[in-house]
């Protein structure tokens, strides 16, 4: 009897223990519950953001023509410069190239002339011109007059000196031989026509 009277009496208390301890629980578990529904509601929100970025186009970037311009012209004119120090380069090499190859090819062509150059220089002054005489563009006579001498003959005999009647009449066997060869006439052509006898008759 005592005892129950003894759990009557404490009784409130426990019950106002188990009041708190209850209402402590029922807080904890709600105030859990709310928190991890707001971490859920972000989670879901952010994911969808990320949906809607995915289905959504990216927006393209308009800007004005003269600004992009503006933006790639030194770019461009770098690109371009490069260009043509490239072809003046290939150019160079190609114009190397073909001197090169052009004097090898002409190499021999260039020393027969020198030779020809040469040896004409040494049948000039194998000429006697001390017996048949000197002479100059401003003593030039018609030395086609002469049965035998065309224009291309005389500018021959005018280019080694020879420009009159009196230098063609004074002509030795020797000057003869050596201005067939210089002019490269036929062999005894000179004397067929008689150059000499000619020029006498016209040197009058």
């Amino acid at each position: 009897m005592e005892a129950l009277t003894e759990f009557i009496t404490y009784l409130p208390n426990f019950i106002g223990v188990f009041l708190l301890m209850l209402s402590t629980f029922l807080i904890g578990y709600f105030s859990a519950v709310g928190m991890q529904r707001n971490k859920f509601r972000k989670i879901i929100e952010r994911l969808k953001r990320e949906v809607n970025a995915l289905k959504m186009p990216p927006k393209k970037e308009v800007r004005d023509i003269d600004t992009i311009f503006t933006e790639i012209k030194p770019k461009i004119i770098e690109v371009v410069k490069k260009q043509q120090e490239i072809k003046a380069e290939d150019d160079a090499q190609e114009v190397r190239t073909a001197t090169v190859n052009f004097a090898e090819k002409n190499k021999e062509r260039y020393l027969q002339e020198v030779t020809e150059v040469e040896e004409d220089f040494d049948d000039l002054r194998e000429l006697d011109f001390d017996s048949f005489g000197y002479a100059d563009e401003s003593d030039k006579e018609d030395l086609t007059e002469i049965n035998g001498i065309g224009p291309y003959i005389e500018q021959k005999l005018n280019d080694i000196g020879i420009y009159t009647f009196e230098q063609i009449s004074k002509l030795s066997k020797k000057d003869i031989d050596i201005i067939t060869e210089m002019i490269d006439f036929f062999p005894d052509r000179i004397d067929r026509d008689n150059w000499v006898g000619q020029a006498k008759a016209l040197n009058v």
